[in-house]
């Protein structure tokens, strides 16, 4: 009987490119200081990113992360348009959330607006979160 081929490198790194953490921003567009500020950090941190627009603030959370079993919605969003900034992380885990936030901190990007995907948030409409995380960051700061 003959040996299975083993997986080459090159299949391998792209296995893993495919898994990388994902990063959401919200009113951190690319072409913008602040935008192109936190995508750097990002970057450097392995994450990839992705940007949310206003018509993804009706999506799922799992949809507007492209989690397995989620569908985005074909209804625009008429609701109020958040206007803070806000990211939305993969679950991370806590060393690498840490470093990744520090990493923030020392470029001068941090966003006061963030939170990652729970099995309970990944329900809730993006911009319901949103909301939610900007209502709590206020009453922190206030």
């Amino acid at each position: 009987m003959g040996k299975k081929p083993k997986k080459t490198n090159k299949a391998k790194g792209a296995q893993d490119a495919s898994r990388k953490p994902l990063a959401a921003l919200y009113n951190l567009d690319a072409g913008t200081e602040r935008g192109d500020a936190v995508r750097a950090v990002l970057t450097v941190q392995g994450l990839r990113v992705r940007t949310v627009s206003p018509d993804d603030l009706g999506n799922p959370v799992g949809a507007v992360m492209g989690l397995p079993g989620f569908k985005r919605t074909s209804l625009p969003y008429s609701g109020d348009v958040p206007t803070c900034e806000f990211m939305l992380l993969d679950t991370l885990p806590s060393a690498r959330l840490n470093d990744l936030l520090a990493a923030m901190r020392e470029a001068g990007c941090s966003v006061g607006c963030k939170a990652q995907v729970t099995p309970h948030n990944r329900l809730w409409p993006f911009a319901t979160l949103v909301e939610n995380v900007s209502r709590e960051h206020e009453a922190m700061q206030g």
